[in-house]
């Protein structure tokens, strides 16, 4: 992987100042800098789904009219809650591919969750991309249940202690997967396998608080095609 070149697209998803390369395949009419969508407005799950192991074995599904039908996610004072059992997790409706997930994380005690991302089927545990929310390896990333990945070793560790509120992004591009803690840099990884798909909160064992939850797509690809559909290469 060629980190230096992901690392430039990297900082200019955070601001940075970035003069277009040749080959850059990003969309010169979009601004990179804007887009944010909000994914959970902190009254009510909207359009977030529920996947839990059931006490059978069976995966359980609950969207937002039977979302009280589980106690495993509440909503409270703006944020999703998880008590951590049983095990699963609340996802997306949507895909995702290119893009940027940012999610604010913290845990009343020491224990483990996680962001899955590039989740295709509703397993528990899905076959995707594990990005690390145990405090001692926040943003550590690495594929689960027969997904791959390339890399995703922590450079260094800076999450906060129990108690307090970590920023956690994912950026997404083309497979490439970065890990952003608390404004550093933790994990960089490459050939993905699935690159695209839902982006779950996990329920692992440990309540979890989550809150200020948004995603940015900064490399439309499918814009692109949807806006040259249909044409010859090369005719405008």
């Amino acid at each position: 992987m060629n980190r230096r070149i992901f690392l430039s697209g990297l900082s200019t998803a955070t601001g940075a100042s970035f003069a277009q390369r040749s080959g850059d395949m990003r969309d010169p009419d979009l601004h990179y800098n804007d887009g944010w969508t909000v994914l959970f407005n902190g009254k009510d799950p909207g359009r977030w789904v529920v996947i839990l192991k059931g006490e059978d074995g069976r995966n359980k599904k609950y969207f937002e009219s039977t979302f009280a039908d589980q106690s495993t996610f509440t909503i409270e004072n703006g944020m999703i809650k998880t008590t951590g059992t049983p095990n699963g997790y609340i996802r997306t409706s949507d895909v995702y591919d290119n893009y940027v997930f940012h999610v604010e994380v913290r845990f009343p005690k020491r224990g483990n969750s996680g962001v899955l991302v590039h989740v295709q089927q509703d397993n528990v545990w899905p076959l995707g991309i594990e990005c690390q929310l145990y405090q001692s390896h926040m943003g550590r990333m690495f594929p689960i249940q027969g997904a791959y990945l390339n890399g995703g070793e922590m450079i260094h560790e800076n999450s906060k202690p129990e108690g307090e509120w970590n920023t956690y992004e994912v950026y997404s591009e083309e497979g490439r997967l970065a890990t952003v803690v608390n404004g550093a840099i933790i994990g960089l990884a490459s050939d993905a396998n699935p690159r695209i798909g839902h982006i779950c909160l996990q329920s692992e064992g440990v309540p979890a608080e989550f809150r200020n939850i948004k995603v940015r797509r900064h490399s439309p690809s499918h814009h692109l095609w949807e806006r040259n559909k249909g044409k010859k290469f090369g005719e405008k």
